[in-house]
């Protein structure tokens, strides 16, 4: 029997949710593999397992495992998972916003985009670093908590302790943010983006000139 195969029955006795396991070697390695699969798990979707019932997440584990998981690497078992949950499982819209909030976090962290030096230019191209992500809710985040509440945020990398943040940010920064790509200038995407809130041009490039500068100090924009 080939080796894979060999794995695969290995597990899915060790796994089966429909019988009572007997033999106390079976016991100690499901208790081992489900042990480091929600380690894995729970400190990459912390709030999506916080807010999971115990004996459900443990049963979404298991089918992972047995039909979902294939990479060898422990860094690729969360992306993995959120994708089994979105083509195999029936989730509510606010469990996968809080699946995606979490992975890209995660796919941030171990970004290393470097900073563009040198003075800032409206004229010039910049586009939204990989240390960073703006993401659209329709629950917003506040004090890891999501709440009924359509809002935006912005995701980055810290240059300087290389921790990850977010922070809430207007509906303008993030048409902003969308358009900053291409050879869209900082003026032509400040532009698109007022055009597309319905605000005025002159005023908003005044108001938000100290702000774009620090994203770009920051690295969040290169």
């Amino acid at each position: 029997m080939k080796p894979y195969k060999i794995q695969k029955e290995f597990l899915s006795t060790v796994l089966n949710n429909n019988k009572t396991i007997q033999n106390k070697d079976q016991e100690i390695y499901q208790e081992l593999i489900l042990y480091r699969f929600k380690e894995v798990l729970s400190s990459t979707y912390p709030i999506f397992t916080k807010y999971t019932n115990e004996v459900e997440l443990e049963t979404l584990i298991k089918d992972f495992i047995l039909s979902g998981c294939h990479t060898p690497y422990v860094w690729k078992i969360a992306e993995e998972f959120k994708e089994y949950l979105y083509t195999k499982r029936q989730l509510t819209l606010i469990q996968k916003e809080i699946l995606e909030f979490e992975l890209r976090q995660i796919k941030i962290y171990v970004k290393n985009d470097y900073i563009k030096s040198g003075n800032i230019s409206y004229k010039k191209a910049y586009r939204l670093s990989k240390n960073a992500s703006v993401m659209m809710l329709n629950y917003n985040i506040i004090d890891e908590t999501f709440i009924s509440d359509k809002g935006y945020i912005l995701i980055y990398k810290n240059p300087y302790d290389f921790q990850v943040y977010h922070l809430s940010i207007s509906k303008f920064l993030y048409y902003f943010f969308k358009y900053q790509r291409g050879n869209n200038t900082i003026n032509k995407s400040i532009y698109l983006a007022c055009k597309r809130v319905n605000i005025n041009y002159s005023d908003t490039k005044n108001i938000v000139k100290e702000t774009i500068i620090g994203f770009v100090n920051d690295g969040i924009l290169i």
